[in-house]
């Protein structure tokens, strides 16, 4: 009885599994036997390696060690990342500051702010975080970085083994 309850039910799960039409598989990497270009895989992850007292108004951080740079398109040196294709990327920034510190920060392409954020450990003890995250389209050749605000004062950019301040991107679609 058990046998023929399941033959039944193979035979009804055969007669619906044909109705579904037949969709063909776009194509893409795994069904070509091609690998994506490389430039279609970017993303990069860099920390700040030393306390940093007063970074100075309108002025690029520089993320000066790279855990991750997949394609080599964040610059240490600069602070910069150069965007290597057209598309949706993502970028994320934290920042310590100690108490009685502050800092304020845009998230720049091109020259157009596209993020901001206040670190502010004024009248706090202890540590002060804050991390930023943004979505955003960028063209090729575009230019992404962190600076620090243009107009304030800042103090207090701590990093450390246990605290990294950091900066990463990736590419999205």
């Amino acid at each position: 009885m058990y046998n023929a309850i399941i033959r039944r039910q193979r035979v009804e799960f055969k007669i619906q599994f044909k109705r579904i039409p037949y969709i063909p598989k776009e194509r893409s990497a795994t069904t070509t036997g091609t690998q994506p270009s490389p430039t279609e895989h970017t993303a990069f992850s860099a920390y700040i390696s030393i306390y940093q007292t007063n970074t100075g108004k309108d002025q690029t951080i520089k993320f000066d060690t790279i855990v991750t740079n997949i394609g080599n398109h964040y610059n240490s040196y600069s602070g910069i990342f150069s965007a290597p294709q057209h598309g949706v990327y993502v970028f994320t920034w934290t920042l310590h500051c100690w108490s009685g510190g502050h800092l304020y920060t845009h998230l720049v392409v091109n020259a157009r702010v596209v993020g901001a954020t206040l670190t502010d450990g004024r009248g706090a003890s202890g540590l002060r975080s804050t991390t930023g995250i943004v979505v955003v389209e960028v063209n090729q050749g575009d230019i992404v970085f962190v600076r620090t605000h243009p107009s304030y004062d800042h103090y207090d950019l701590f990093s450390a083994q246990d605290w990294r301040s950091s900066f990463s991107g990736w590419k999205l679609f």
